[in-house]
């Protein structure tokens, strides 16, 4: 009989369906395609989690230029928090499309970067700046796993 492998001490028949790992039944994990162990039933990350350099470049590139083209846009109009928030969003969508569709906490700390630099470069007040990070990151996923 073989040995589990994350509990040497335990004799077991059964195997990872998947690597052919031998487990234990405190150790198996129930799939649609029978049993594996937990490293192979962790759920891989998303393809959009991953930025490569160029992307990460041009989402900075496109999310300052968004960024600050509309701070100066915003600061004419003043007075109006709510336009803020969808600054914000339009500055993240921005980022998105310059990162290749990526989202995630990296593009999302580029987007709320890119909104503090465009702001301040256009005069925008610190109430302006921080709703238009909310908008940046509701926009690109809290920074959360989506």
């Amino acid at each position: 009989m073989a040995q589990c492998s994350y509990h040497p001490d335990v004799e077991t028949e059964m195997s990872c369906n998947e690597c052919g790992k031998p487990i234990c039944p405190r150790e198996m994990v129930a799939t649609p395609v029978g049993y594996k162990c937990p490293d192979c039933a962790r759920p891989a990350r998303s393809q959009y989690m991953y930025v490569k350099p160029r992307q990460l470049v041009l989402a900075i590139l496109f999310g300052l230029g968004a960024a600050i083209a509309g701070a100066f846009i915003l600061s004419l109009i003043w007075g109006f928090f709510i336009i803020s928030i969808v600054y914000g969003m339009l500055v993240g969508e921005a980022v998105r499309r310059g990162a290749g569709g990526h989202r995630g906490p990296i593009m999302t700390g580029v987007g709320i970067g890119c909104v503090i630099i465009g702001g301040f470069i256009g005069g925008l007040g610190l109430i302006e700046i921080g709703l238009a990070a909310l908008g940046v990151a509701g926009t690109l996923g809290w920074g959360w796993g989506r």
